[in-house]
């Protein structure tokens, strides 16, 4: 029992949290406006996704295959755009309550994964459907269709990411430098 009292004694001891109210509650602000940013973005998403799934309805209604084709693509992309919004919204909705410094460096590296949503498994799925909705699309048609439709992610990717970046450094640079220096000075503290 005397491990125990002596565990509570230093948890008791530990310094006070690393996040003032203020800091906590200009954070929690910052990440309230980066999810909103997030959510006009997706939003405009998902409004041009809407727009051409009804155009591609309307334009292949009577090619079942070509159709099918389209939709497979329109549903990896919707499977991608929920994935990443879902992200989005679990970082703008951190809960600043919870101040000690692993919760900051959680939503460090919570913040920092959105810099590049075009890696891992949701990626490899979304250039997957692309690439058999593609070919399933363009079935019949000339080889030179086929072969920009293949081509058309990889072109479109290196602008894409170069663009997540440049917009991440806006949106949510400032509010990651902010979280480390809570971090340094909460490690300077403990020190």
């Amino acid at each position: 029992m005397a491990q125990f009292e002596e565990l509570q004694e230093l948890w008791q001891q530990q310094a006070e949290t690393p996040v003032s109210n203020h800091d906590a509650e200009s954070l929690a602000t910052g990440l309230r406006h980066f999810g909103r940013r997030q959510d006009l973005i997706n939003l405009a998403k998902t409004a041009a996704l809407i727009i051409q799934l009804v155009f591609v309805i309307t334009k292949l209604r009577h090619d079942p295959t070509r159709l099918f084709g389209a939709l497979l693509i329109d549903c990896c992309v919707v499977y991608f755009l929920a994935w990443e919004w879902r992200n989005q919204r679990a970082v703008a909705r951190l809960n600043f309550a919870a101040r000690s410094v692993d919760f900051l460096r959680t939503a460090i590296a919570r913040l920092e994964a959105l810099r590049n949503p075009f890696r891992g498994r949701q990626f490899y799925i979304l250039m997957g459907g692309f690439w058999l909705g593609s070919q399933i699309s363009t079935r019949g048609g000339s080889w030179i269709a086929r072969i920009l439709f293949t081509a058309l992610p990889f072109a479109i990717y290196y602008p894409s990411v170069a663009l997540r970046a440049k917009r991440w450094n806006h949106e949510a640079g400032p509010i990651v430098s902010r979280l480390k220096e809570l971090v340094e000075a909460a490690e300077e503290r403990s020190a």
